[in-house]
């Protein structure tokens, strides 16, 4: 099995909630400034050689497929898995990234994605799981995973994933708090993603326990990498009221090129 040799970039993340004078970030010395490309509205052009190059493995098809296996719930028909495209680390584990999209006409949660390494002849090797980082799961939606493996089984050639749980969201409104997210700016500079969001609480309640997911794409939709950020419980966002956020992630796959963020609360209900 050929290796490549590259400099890890592990992610590096800082936010910056204006407004509330809080500041989380890494202690790592900045390394040297690199020009930012043109930073375009929710996708930015990177500098061709910038990301390092990794070792990518062959994805599943994007659409669910049932034949081999049992015990799947029917909602796994209707959530498409996207990816996972595996990249290995250099500690010797791979982590594997990839996307589920909504296609039920109902929101669904709690969605449990299963990520298998296959041999050649397609005999099952290794085997992960991992919450889908979405909370909510509306029509339409999507949502990043990653699945990580300790070690790389002797044999492996390939990677596949499904949605092994899920279940129909109930109550959605009085469990989640709309929010309206808006990309206010977007650069690549100290080699990782700075995007700038405007988020807004549509609810009539206070909304907090605010999560944002920024997720970084390839060009043809792969995930290359994404951030969860849990802001500090205390923080609320009144009804109406806008807060701004900056999230800094660096991407843990090659050849990343575009972004999507999405943010998720709890109304405040007394």
């Amino acid at each position: 099995m050929q290796r490549r040799c590259w400099r890890w970039l592990w992610i590096w993340v800082g936010v910056l909630v204006a407004g509330c004078g809080q500041l989380w970030s890494s202690e790592t010395p900045a390394p040297e400034t690199r020009e930012p490309t043109l930073p375009l509205f929710g996708y930015t052009l990177l500098p061709p050689t910038l990301t390092p190059s990794l070792w990518p493995v062959g994805s599943a098809t994007p659409l669910l497929s049932v034949d081999g296996i049992s015990g799947l719930p029917p909602l796994a028909l209707y959530l498409a898995v996207s990816g996972p495209t595996c990249s290995e680390t250099p500690v010797g584990s791979l982590v594997c990234l990839g996307q589920v999209q909504n296609r039920h006409d109902l929101p669904v949660e709690q969605v449990v994605v299963t990520v298998q390494l296959l041999a050649q002849d397609g005999t099952v090797l290794a085997s992960g799981q991992s919450f889908l980082a979405r909370q909510l799961l509306s029509s339409g939606q999507e949502g990043p995973y990653r699945v990580l493996f300790d070690e790389i089984p002797e044999g492996y050639t390939r990677a596949a994933a499904f949605v092994a749980a899920g279940r129909i969201a109930e109550n959605v409104e009085r469990r989640y708090a709309p929010l309206e997210l808006n990309h206010t700016s977007g650069v690549f500079i100290y080699d990782q993603y700075q995007i700038t969001l405007s988020i807004m609480n549509k609810s009539r309640y206070p909304a907090d326990r605010i999560v944002v997911t920024l997720t970084l794409l390839d060009r043809d939709g792969r995930v290359t990498g994404f951030r969860q950020v849990y802001l500090d419980h205390a923080r609320q966002i009144q009804p109406g009221e806008t807060l701004s956020v900056t999230v800094k992630a660096i991407p843990q796959g090659p050849n990343t090129v575009a972004f999507t963020a999405f943010a998720e609360s709890r109304p405040v209900l007394n």
